[in-house]
C-alpha cells in the first residue's frame, strides 16, 4: 500500500481515538471542577452539583452579562429550550439572576450573583490552566507545522462526517 494511503489510515485511526478520548478528558475536567465546587459547597452550605452545561452557561453569562437567551444560544450552540431549563436550575441555586431592562416584559436578561461569580472564576482559572498546558505542548512544532495543523483543524471542524 502506498505511503499516502497508510498515512491517511493512521490519521483516521488516531482521529477516532481522539474523539473517544474527548469523553475521558471531559470527565477529568468535570472531576477537577467538581473538586473546586465542593470547596464552594462548604461555603454555600448546600450541594450544588453542577453539570458541564450548567458551568458553561454560567461562564457565558459571566463573560457577556447582561445577556438574553438568544445571545446565549448563539454563543454556546445550546438550544433556547436547553438554556431555559438550565437557567431555571441556576436561578434556584441562586447562581444567576434574571432581570428585565427598559420595561420590556418579554426580554429577559441574565447576570451572575456573587456566588455565580465564584463559579465563573473557578471555570476561568481551570480553562486558563488547560490553555497554558496546551500552548506549552504546541511549542515543539514549527511555524509551518502549526499552519498545517490550523488548516487541518479548521477543515475537521467544518467537515460533516
Amino acid at each position: 500500500m502506498q505511503t499516502t494511503e497508510l498515512s491517511k489510515q493512521w490519521i483516521f485511526k488516531n482521529f477516532i481515538q481522539l474523539v473517544s478520548q474527548q469523553e475521558v478528558r471531559e470527565s477529568k475536567f468535570a472531576i477537577r471542577v467538581r473538586e473546586e465546587m465542593q470547596n464552594l459547597e462548604a461555603q454555600f452550605g448546600e450541594n450544588i452539583d453542577l453539570t458541564l452545561s450548567e458551568i458553561h452557561l454560567i461562564a457565558c453569562i459571566g463573560d457577556f452579562s447582561p445577556i438574553n437567551v438568544t445571545s446565549i444560544s448563539e454563543k454556546t450552540g445550546l438550544t433556547k429550550g436547553s438554556i431555559t431549563r438550565i437557567s431555571k436550575r441556576l436561578l434556584q441555586l441562586k447562581l444567576i439572576k434574571r432581570q428585565q431592562i427598559n420595561d420590556n416584559k418579554k426580554e429577559v436578561y441574565y447576570s451572575l450573583t456573587p456566588n455565580g461569580h465564584k463559579v465563573h472564576k473557578i471555570h476561568n482559572r481551570l480553562h486558563h490552566e488547560v490553555e497554558e498546558r496546551f500552548m506549552r505542548f504546541l511549542d515543539k512544532y514549527t511555524t509551518e507545522q502549526l499552519a498545517f495543523a490550523r488548516t487541518l483543524m479548521q477543515d475537521l471542524a467544518e467537515w460533516d462526517y
